[in-house]
């Protein structure tokens, strides 16, 4: 009977020490004191006294009381256990095998930091759940504003963003990127308008200096991706503050992908022909990839191989894109990953082969009904007839091409098309034909403000049409150059 007696002494000791420590944790780290406790409970400050160090608690009191304070049950649990390594647990009933004290020690504190692992895990798991939801109710807010601020004029659009707090949101500024991102093929102005109003509207999103900083740094890389495609030196200037912002701010929810940015910084590294720098980018991203981002960075990295003479390589990466990229989810991306696998093939002689693909990229290109990408597709087909050695049928095509890039002021485009057109003129020796397209050029380039570094170029292959000095070498180079002043105007020709 005594000991029967001893053992529920032992219990009860266990008992009131363990709710008891936990309650003080509670208190002591949540701002409590035992007459505001004991006020809020509407006892004594005696009676709390004697639940910390004289009397049995009960779990349910305990239970009650950490609701009056207002704390979780997280909380509550993480008290609960933080007592229970300082409290000495009871003895065990006797057995040859049974631990010694030290084992148990170490067996209950291993079980309980386990416990709280568990615990540690399926709470991150729950706020990472929350974070996404947030996340997408953010990008439909930001949709809404995006399509609401629009409505406005320029000028208005900025007021707005600086005064009106409903469009200081950080999922305002990052549609716009994406929206900007959507126009470039299309229109680079409107492109260029949308990011510099992401930008904007970042600048003015309140919250920590730090996420404003990413954010900015975010949007800052978007504008340099527009500029990139009309002045080189200004988009690698605006790169360098993109990554000077993103590096001074911080984003611990992951809300912007590093691998993104640096995957647009490969775009511009290979617009300046700087093709180990663009590589090196490509591999940096895809090492640092969602898995939903692996695809368009395969995309881009193929184009970055076949503008380094590398076809081959291209076309392995584009195989590998198109077992990640869904076309029916992802049109767009389908129809560029199809035309530059199609482009590569007839790089390498390989017209037959490309033929399938390019129908396949007429269809996508008529769904998605942008005038741009319907040029580009019958380009693609003309060249493909050319590879096919169908001359008449790539000439009607690619002089329609010509039309469309001329009706659309877009003069390097047309120079490239045009030199498509005089590559099969030379097959022929057809000089008077290469000489009236270079006046063409020299014409188009003259109305639309052309760099005088361009002129100069177009003035250099006049002269050869007219003395009959036009090689197939001399064509390729002009296309090198023209594919490149487009984005530099300040190159020379031979440089």
């Amino acid at each position: 009977m005594a000991k029967d007696t001893n053992e529920e002494v032992l219990a009860t000791e266990r008992k009131i020490s363990l709710l008891g420590i936990a309650l003080d944790l509670l208190m002591r780290t949540n701002g409590w004191t035992v007459t505001g406790l004991a006020k809020a409970a509407g006892v004594s400050p005696k009676t709390i006294s004697s639940y910390l160090w004289e009397e049995a608690l009960t779990r349910e009191r305990f239970d009650e009381l950490a609701r009056l304070m207002g704390l979780s049950r997280v909380k509550v649990e993480r008290a609960h256990r933080a007592a229970a390594l300082v409290v000495p647990p009871p003895p065990a009933a006797w057995s040859p095998v049974e631990p010694t004290p030290e084992e148990r020690r170490i067996h209950e504190e291993a079980a309980v930091l386990a416990g709280c692992e568990v615990m540690d895990l399926v709470l991150e798991a729950r706020l990472r759940e929350a974070r996404q939801e947030n996340r997408r109710r953010d990008l439909e807010e930001g949709r809404r504003l995006a399509k609401e601020l629009l409505t406005f004029s320029k000028a208005d659009r900025r007021v707005l963003a600086e005064a009106a707090p409903d469009y200081q949101h950080w999922g305002l500024a990052y549609v716009l990127c994406t929206d900007s991102e959507a126009a470039v093929p299309r229109n680079r102005e409107m492109a260029l308008e949308l990011a510099e109003l992401a930008l904007f509207v970042a600048r003015h999103v309140p919250g920590m200096d730090a996420f404003r900083s990413r954010l900015q740094g975010w949007c800052t890389g978007f504008v340099a991706n527009v500029e990139r495609g009309f002045d080189l030196p200004k988009a690698e200037s605006t790169f360098a503050r993109a990554w000077e912002q993103w590096r001074a701010g911080e984003d611990p929810a992951g809300l912007f992908s590093e691998a993104y940015l640096l995957d647009m910084e490969a775009s511009l590294r290979r617009d300046q022909r700087l093709f180990p720098l663009a590589l090196k980018r490509h591999e940096e991203a895809l090492a640092l990839a969602r898995p939903e981002e692996i695809g368009v960075i395969l995309l881009n990295q193929a184009f970055t191989r076949k503008e380094t003479g590398d076809p081959e390589g291209a076309i392995r990466d584009l195989e590998a894109a198109a077992q990640i990229v869904d076309g029916e989810r992802q049109p767009r991306l389908r129809c560029v990953l199809r035309f530059n696998e199609a482009s590569s093939l007839l790089l390498l002689d390989r017209a037959e082969e490309a033929v399938p693909i390019i129908t396949e990229v007429r269809d996508l290109a008529e769904r998605l009904r942008n005038d741009i990408d319907l040029i580009k597709t019958l380009w693609l087909e003309g060249n493909c007839a050319a590879g096919l050695g169908q001359r008449e049928e790539a000439l009607s095509k690619l002089e329609q091409v010509r039309l469309a890039f001329q009706e659309r002021a877009l003069p390097f485009d047309y120079a490239l098309a045009s030199l498509d057109v005089a590559l099969l003129y030379r097959e022929e020796s057809r000089f008077a034909e290469i000489a009236a397209l270079s006046s063409q050029i020299l014409g188009i380039f003259k109305a639309q403000r052309v760099n005088r570094e361009a002129l100069a170029a177009v003035g250099l292959f006049q002269e050869a049409a007219e003395s009959q000095r036009v090689t197939v070498e001399l064509i390729r180079r002009l296309q090198d150059y023209f594919s490149k002043a487009k984005c530099n105007p300040e190159l020379r020709f031979g440089t």
